[in-house]
């Protein structure tokens, strides 16, 4: 079974290269700071989220490795959540957004 993974990107050449691949694959981005407990929260519902079944692979940029990341794509506030479908880019930046997206069903999954 497929898990999904979690990658911290840690200079802008790493971010760049993942960026790059959007157009052929969707990514997911979680813009972070590392002294934000909001962040915190989410990073830990990441940390869980990756651990259910999938294939995606998330990205963790924070604020203090590559600030000049945040402003490629107007990031004005963490945590932020960048994802791409067929190449086009969507940002949440709504906390409860966040929240949704990485909660982790606690009904295990059915299957049939």
């Amino acid at each position: 079974s497929l898990m999904r993974t979690i990658k911290k990107l840690q200079t802008d050449s790493e971010v760049n290269e993942a960026l790059k691949s959007k157009s052929e694959t969707d990514i997911l981005v979680l813009y972070h700071s590392l002294w934000d407990k909001r962040c915190a929260k989410i990073l830990e519902m990441a940390e869980k989220w990756a651990q259910q079944e999938g294939d995606e692979t998330l990205y963790l940029i924070n604020s203090w490795d590559t600030p000049e990341c945040f402003s490629s794509f107007s990031i004005t506030s963490v945590p932020s959540l960048l994802t791409t479908k067929n190449g086009r880019v969507s940002v949440q930046v709504e906390y409860s957004n966040l929240y949704q997206f990485f909660r982790c069903e606690t009904e295990p999954q059915n299957h049939p």
